[in-house]
């Protein structure tokens, strides 16, 4: 094998292995190619959170096995979250073409010696590539709670958190190597280190990192509501480098629905939470998940969720209406809501966010906000704010990496628009 294609579907977390799998590969002397019919190996990191993503998915393997099928090649690896729960769909779809299949629930470490073996490669000296202006670094992998309409402990495992001092010396290296930025990640990621004896892990972890040479600015996916204590927030106003960006997975704004859910919090705590937040954070952007249509939802209880959304006045919503998965608890449940409702309800709810959105927005225009610029082109630099706000500044006079000092000119209900100075 002498060349290689990635495809990447879901989260962070799998964008973060793919690049691994990706450095290995390149160590072991393969080259990446833009287009399957280009390459011999093809490799599929997969997600099951949304059926969407899963049918993505499976198509992609049938147009690999016509490829296969003409040429000889592409074999295709599938790993990540289909591939621990629809082996058996994928080998039937791909039938020849699928050389491989990885289960999402085994260590990145465990796949890529996998995936040594299946191309035959044994000593390879790993050469990271130089990262760019910002880089995620996963803390804790799998998940424990169990929503009822979650895959992810099924596909992903328990939580397994990753030891300090192995993810500080990785942020060291990055920030030796230009990073300026660290995402880090966990489905559940103030969980860390409950697993491995740490009591206080998590806000430990961002202290430490806060103190990191190089790192100007830290952010983190996705903390649990039920398990955000006033306290965590409270040591987090110390910290020097974290960005004024909550991301709180709501899901509903209704009791007994968040119970169906298995959340572990009510409506009011959540809000109580968010009002904490806005006390000691008022220049905070807070974003969420919500899913409409769970099964049994009534149109009451839809209203309950929409009244949350105009209370609390998210900056950003990211919804999706109720996706059954295989295995879950909500899949089996009486109730089912029809299609034709959750579009309705996800279609209203998007208009009142997209209205909030463009306001908040707008709320910038004639104030200054420092960017991080991450890509030039076109005539345009592009980044990102401390509040997470994309932000495109007209010019290219600065480089990639730097800060820069934006007035806000414009703004619409995705971006606010600029001029640096």
């Amino acid at each position: 094998m002498k060349t290689f294609k990635i495809v990447t579907y879901g989260c962070q977390i799998n964008e973060y292995e793919s690049e691994k799998f990706r450095e290995f590969l390149i160590s072991a002397g393969l080259k990446e190619v833009k287009e399957e019919r280009d390459a011999d190996l093809v490799l599929l990191n997969s997600c099951a959170v949304r059926e969407k993503s899963e049918l993505k998915l499976i198509s992609r393997i049938g147009y690999i096995r016509k490829l296969f099928n003409k040429y000889g090649k592409p074999l295709s690896v599938v790993t990540g979250c289909v591939a621990t729960v629809k082996e058996r769909e994928i080998r039937r779809v791909g039938q020849k073409s699928v050389g491989l299949v990885m289960k999402g629930t085994r260590s990145l470490k465990e796949r890529i010696n996998e995936l040594k073996e299946f191309i035959g490669i044994e000593n390879v000296v790993l050469k990271p590539e130089v990262k760019g202006v910002f880089a995620y670094v996963p803390i804790i992998f799998g998940c424990n709670n169990f929503c009822t309409y979650c895959i992810v402990p099924f596909t992903k495992g328990r939580e397994r958190s990753r030891t300090k001092e192995e993810i500080l010396n990785e942020i060291r290296t990055l920030a030796e190597n230009g990073t300026k930025e660290v995402v880090l990640l966990g489905q559940n990621i103030n969980h860390y280190g409950r697993d491995i004896g740490y009591k206080d892990g998590f806000i430990e972890l961002l202290e430490a990192v806060d103190k990191i040479s190089g790192i100007e600015r830290i952010r983190y996916l996705t903390p649990h509501p039920a398990d955000f204590t006033f306290q965590d927030i409270e040591r987090m106003r110390e910290l020097e480098k974290l960005c004024p960006h909550f991301h709180l997975p709501v899901q509903s704004g209704n009791n007994r629905i968040l119970k169906l859910m298995k959340r572990g919090y009510t409506r009011e705590q959540y809000v109580s939470l968010v009002n904490h937040i806005k006390n000691l954070f008022p220049e905070a952007s807070i974003t969420t998940d919500i899913i409409v249509g769970f099964p049994t939802e009534t149109d009451d209880e839809y209203l309950d969720t929409k009244r949350l959304v105009e209370e609390v006045k998210f900056d950003k919503i990211f919804l999706a209406k109720f996706s059954p998965r295989p295995g879950t608890v909500a899949a089996k449940m009486e109730g089912q809501i029809p299609e034709e409702i959750k579009k309705l309800r996800q279609n209203e709810l998007l208009s009142i966010e997209n209205t909030i959105s463009l306001k908040k927005n707008r709320s910038y225009i004639g104030k200054y906000t420092e960017v991080l610029v991450e890509t030039v082109k076109e005539g345009e630099m592009l980044g990102r704010n401390p509040q997470d706000k994309l932000v495109i500044i007209k010019g290219e006079g600065k480089h990639v990496g730097e800060f820069v000092r934006v007035k806000i000119t414009d703004a619409d209900m995705m971006h606010l628009r600029g001029v640096y100075e």
